[in-house]
């Protein structure tokens, strides 16, 4: 299955967790996990990771799809005003960052880019939708 979003990022979705080692014996296990609950322990693993591809390919979605006015809702963060759109465009960039670059080479302007996704996420989630 292509991964149309995380591809373009250069990530091999099949050497994530998500998709790691087809071969292995617990291939059988995960295939009924996923049977009954729509995904297999292998997206546990690494929870923050799956939880940061997730949001990631539908964040990038959203902002290329959702025909709303992205002006109009404005934030408070940091002792700044931010837009929705600043928010949307913050988020997709700090995990962008999260999910290409470890985290043990971020640069200082990284890591605070990096740390701010969830922090306005909680910020503007209300207003994702369309």
């Amino acid at each position: 299955m292509g991964r149309k979003y995380i591809d373009d990022l250069g990530i091999n979705y099949e050497s994530t967790p998500q998709g790691w080692n087809p071969d292995d014996k617990r291939k059988e296990q995960w295939g009924k996990e996923r049977e009954e609950y729509g995904f297999d322990e292998r997206e546990t693993w690494s929870l923050y990771y799956t939880v940061d591809l997730f949001l990631y390919e539908r964040l990038y979605d959203y902002n290329k799809y959702a025909p709303i006015k992205r002006n109009c809702h404005k934030f408070q963060y940091k002792n700044e005003e931010i837009t929705f759109q600043e928010c949307l465009d913050r988020m997709i960039e700090g995990l962008t960052i999260r999910l290409t670059i470890l985290d043990y080479t971020w640069t200082e302007e990284q890591r605070e880019k990096a740390e701010d996704v969830y922090n306005i996420y909680a910020l503007c989630n209300r207003c994702l939708w369309w």
